[in-house]
């Protein structure tokens, strides 16, 4: 009988220990589904939320997801309609110590209307910065604009016009523009890119850096049609000259 019953207990204990480790495991299962749910949830709202958006303009619309434009977040048309802007909130370098460097990059298609041409675009950014004790801070911007076409492209490198090295325990702002002139191209369709990198390279104490303001000034401009008139004129004029041609000519 106690020979009976050390087996019946032991048996019990053993299938209560399986069946733990089953309601474990099945604890698990659904703890890792639910992660895995999450993550696909996650998944897709980053992707419903990278969406391409267009923006239009006057004489041009400028299209890009948010996938594109990295630290600079979302943009926005001026009042004016003819400035593609974007306001960073997280854009900055901080150091305390040794060099530290932020870069971040944006990319839009720029489309010009038809009856319009793209001559140039203008690039202003501004900031603020601090230096607690020496140093500097510094930024530099790479602007790209690609013809779609004929991929004919030109570049503008633009740095402010004097060091960011003023030191102080107030925040002085900083700015910065420059015209990047078109490519020679007829094309309708560009390709836009910025690469900005900021730098705190402080001394000692505290250096901070921000960018606050992208501005892209899209200097789109009606292409000159001729006047009735004056293309009268001129068609006029031209077959004036080819009949007095003719009359000089000899007779065969």
């Amino acid at each position: 009988m106690k020979v009976q019953k050390s087996l019946q207990s032991g048996v019990h204990l053993a299938y209560l220990s399986v069946t733990n480790k089953f309601y474990k495991y099945q604890k698990n299962m659904r703890t890792t589904k639910k992660i895995w749910m999450g993550l696909g949830l996650l998944a897709f709202a980053h992707a419903s939320s990278a969406a391409p958006l267009t923006l239009y303009g006057n004489g041009f619309s400028v299209t890009y997801d948010t996938a594109q434009t990295g630290l600079f977040g979302t943009g926005d048309l001026s009042g004016s309609l003819d400035t593609l802007y974007f306001q960073p909130t997280r854009f900055a370098a901080v150091s305390n110590g040794p060099e530290v460097s932020t870069s971040s990059s944006l990319e839009f298609t720029l489309t010009i209307d038809t009856g319009y041409r793209l001559n140039g675009i203008v690039l202003t950014e501004r900031g603020n910065y601090t230096l607690h004790n020496g140093g500097l801070v510094d930024v530099s911007a790479i602007l790209g604009v690609t013809a779609n076409d004929t991929l004919g492209a030109t570049i503008l490198n633009l740095a402010p016009a004097q060091p960011l090295n003023q030191v102080g325990r107030t925040s002085i702002t900083w700015a910065m523009s420059g015209l990047l002139a078109a490519p020679a191209s007829t094309a309708q369709v560009f390709t836009v890119r910025l690469d900005d990198t900021l730098i705190a390279d402080p001394t000692s104490g505290i250096g901070f850096i921000r960018k606050n303001y992208a501005g892209f000034g899209i200097m789109a401009a009606p292409v000159a049609v001729p006047e009735p008139s004056a293309l009268a004129l001129l068609l006029a004029g031209a077959g004036a000259a080819l009949w007095a041609r003719r009359r000089r000519q000899p007779a065969a």
